[in-house]
């Protein structure tokens, strides 16, 4: 009587665990259905759309169904997502929405009428590769040296190499000029040591004269800037004609302009004074100075 009742309970242990896990691997089956379910309803309506947000979720989406889950319909479904891809990436290329375009063809299956795809590919190319080279010109005719090197960059290396490098030359070219231009400008700024640095950047080959004229540029202007004070006035002209001041006190620089003649220098300094009658006088002087600074000859106008 006892064996009998025990092993009733055993049959009742062990088969209600496997009833157990039947009901439970059954649950899990029915919600995966379900979801999977959900998954082809939305896909459905995302391709229906179009857009290629939508195209892209459907995408995502398609590749969390089940492997097992309505395999003919599934692949009928992707079928309708590679075709509104490829239909539309043709509508965004003759649109002349290259991007878009080359979005929409990233959707499509690699093995989806392969040919008629490749052929949409092979336009894309073409067309990307005309209109970055259209910008590139454009922007080297308004010597826009940044975008004009952007849009080079992004030409395919199936370009024509000679034209491809005809287009560097003129990206190379401009960058020169624009360092040349640079270069004056620091001058311009008494930033000698910047377009010292500047100068050494530009490539050696292009307009060694200008190159050597503008590195003795820099240094005859950094010279005539160590002669000049905080007003641009040169000190030693500033230093003799305070001499001859009925009075020095009275002295304001008004401008001063200095050139290079032979081996010397030419000055011209306006200047305001108080004159002997009390009143602002403007007056002008001109000096002739070795490139140390030396006074040479000066006479008032």
């Amino acid at each position: 009587m006892k064996k009998g009742i025990l092993f009733l309970l055993l049959f009742v242990i062990l088969g209600g665990g496997t009833i157990f896990t039947y009901f439970f691997y059954a649950g899990e089956i029915k919600n995966s259905l379900q979801f999977d379910d959900g998954r082809f309803v939305s896909i459905k309506k995302f391709v229906k759309q179009g857009k290629l947000e939508s195209l892209q979720q459907a995408k995502l989406q398609l590749s969390l169904i089940s492997s097992d889950y309505k395999t003919d319909s599934v692949t009928l479904l992707s079928d309708q997502l590679n075709e509104t891809a490829m239909v539309q990436a043709k509508l965004s290329l003759k649109k002349g929405w290259y991007g878009s375009s080359e979005k929409y063809l990233n959707l499509i299956s690699p093995d989806y009428k392969v040919e008629e795809v490749n052929s949409i590919k092979e336009k894309l190319v073409k067309a990307t590769i005309e209109e970055n080279v259209q910008k590139t010109k454009t922007y080297l005719k308004e010597r826009n040296l940044e975008k004009a090197q952007i849009y080079y960059a992004k030409i395919d290396t199936t370009y024509n190499t000679k034209k491809r490098a005809f287009l560097l030359s003129k990206i190379e070219e401009l960058d020169n000029e624009t360092k040349i231009n640079k270069v004056q400008t620091l001058m311009d700024e008494k930033e000698f040591e910047e377009a010292r640095d500047l100068i050494i950047e530009i490539d050696p080959k292009y307009n060694p004269k200008l190159l050597s004229e503008l590195s003795e540029q820099i240094n005859e202007k950094e010279k005539i800037a160590s002669l000049l004070d905080n007003d641009g006035a040169i000190i030693a002209v500033v230093e003799e004609v305070k001499k001859k001041m009925n009075d020095p006190d009275s002295f304001e620089h008004v401008e001063t302009s200095v050139f290079e003649k032979g081996k010397n220098l030419q000055a011209l300094m306006k200047y305001r004074e108080i004159n002997t009658y009390g009143a602002k006088e403007l007056k002008e002087v001109q000096a002739k100075l070795t490139k140390e600074g030396e006074i040479k000859k000066i006479s008032l106008k």
